[in-house]
């Protein structure tokens, strides 16, 4: 029998491994190894805290806090599916994979992901669960299946079933936990979840996937018709989060001069020997298969370290690695916000040729470009295992069986349309205006 353990936590108060709990127990020791304490040194939101200076959580505290919602909802089923149904082996590895779901993630979080062009950080999870590490000794000394099993499921796009839709759905225990994390350190107002209202909502019960002629039933967790609207505020919350906070203009401006000055950085380093064995982020970035061990020396402290020595190189270089630490950043012309929702004119495109044709003049040669999607909530259809990703709802008691909550609810179903970023990031104030005078000249 092991030890109990606690850990205070900012969203869920006290977190308790309990000694006579044997996954509780191997969770402990998950977290007490060397891949999983760098996440101490990762931050939740990367450069977020230029916007909102308290978002300085860590990877850490969110997958810890992972865990502890995962095993919420792992306890919820193994309450109420039918026992014959309940498999013991296979709730340990999703609780498990939860506490390491986020463990390949690299220096500032998703913003290096999108400036290294490689491996995502699912990836690096999976390999830290195979290769030759601390986690993965620990897992091989619970089952030699286990590491396979928890790279498997980091790996899964989509849940194969009830269990691993803890892990990876439109209702996980990751978004339970980092919408109530990331709201409460950046301090927020909206977004407020009714935690103990959704839990004491779910239920399990079953869905029939698949066509007419080969109908499946799988087991499924949903909310009774009590939990239809704390659903469709947990969804407006996740939208909400991602316009006003993850995809914030000042946020967005430092992840493309990142990704910009990896570039540069890059193509120096090819030629210069010195600076790539000089520099851990160097000598990653242009090795086309860098090793795990190499990975993992990389955190925030290491990029924050490398940028103020870049400060002190020469040219291009020199200038974005001194603006990002000293948060002189680009400035931002946000084209979906002139444009609006509805382009019928097609200015978007008209304005777009012109800046093309400025460029090719040389008049914005450091313009930086960011186009990216944004979706409240994604649609799929019953006859696919990917239909375990949706909120399944029961929006009257008598309902056969539970529904997708975008079947009946305006407020998701306004969610499902997809909302583009499009912005143009120009180096200085002046430029942003010129930029802005263009787009005054498309009008039609």
């Amino acid at each position: 029998m092991g030890k109990i353990q606690r850990i205070r936590d900012p969203v869920h108060d006290l977190i308790v491994f309990r000694e006579d709990d044997d996954t509780d127990q191997i969770a402990w020791r998950l977290i007490n190894t060397r891949e999983f304490q760098r996440l101490r040194r990762i931050r939740q939101l990367g450069f977020s805290d230029l916007v909102y200076p308290g978002a300085t959580h860590s990877r850490f505290a969110h997958c810890v806090g992972v865990y502890h919602t995962a095993r919420r909802l792992v306890g919820i089923i193994s309450q109420k599916l039918p026992i014959a149904l309940r498999d013991n082996a296979r709730a340990r590895t999703v609780l498990l994979g939860a506490l390491l779901h986020d463990v390949g993630h690299g220096p500032f979080s998703h913003a290096f992901e999108h400036a290294i062009k490689g491996r995502k950080h699912v990836e690096w999870g999976a390999q830290i669960a195979l290769g030759e590490t601390e986690v993965n000794n620990i897992l091989r000394e619970v089952d030699a299946q286990l590491p396979q099993a928890i790279a498997t499921l980091l790996r899964e796009e989509q849940p194969k079933d009830i269990y691993a839709a803890v892990v990876s759905s439109q209702f996980d225990a990751d978004r339970l936990d980092y919408l109530r994390r990331d709201r409460l350190m950046t301090g927020v107002k909206f977004g407020h979840l009714d935690i103990e209202w959704i839990f004491d909502c779910l239920e399990v019960g079953d869905i029939t996937l698949g066509d007419a002629r080969d109908p499946v039933v799988e087991p499924c967790l949903y909310l009774s018709h009590k939990g239809v609207q704390v659903a469709e505020e947990y969804l407006e919350a996740r939208f909400r989060l991602y316009m006003m906070v993850y995809m914030h203009k000042t946020t967005r401006a430092a992840e493309m001069m990142l990704r910009l000055l990896f570039q540069k950085v890059q193509e120096v380093a090819l030629e210069d020997a010195a600076l790539r064995a000089g520099s851990r982020l160097a000598a990653f970035i242009t090795n086309e298969a860098p090793t795990l061990n190499h990975y993992l020396s990389l955190d925030d402290a290491v990029i924050w370290a490398t940028l103020g020595e870049l400060k002190l190189s020469d040219g291009p270089i020199r200038s974005l690695a001194g603006r990002i630490v000293d948060r002189q950043l680009y400035k931002c012309f946000d084209l979906g916000a002139a444009i609006g929702e509805h382009d019928e004119s097609n200015r978007r495109l008209r304005f777009m040729r012109r800046i093309k044709s400025e460029q090719r003049a040389d008049r914005f040669p450091d313009l930086l470009t960011d186009v990216a999607p944004v979706s409240g909530y994604k649609w799929y259809e019953f006859e696919t295992s990917s239909a375990l990703e949706k909120v399944l709802v029961k929006r009257d008691r008598h309902d056969p069986e539970p529904r997708d909550i975008a079947e009946f609810s305006e407020v998701v179903r306004s969610l499902i349309t997809q909302a583009t970023i499009h912005r143009l990031y120009v180096p200085t104030a002046e430029q942003a205006v010129q930029i802005d005078e263009l787009f005054k000249e498309t009008r039609p």
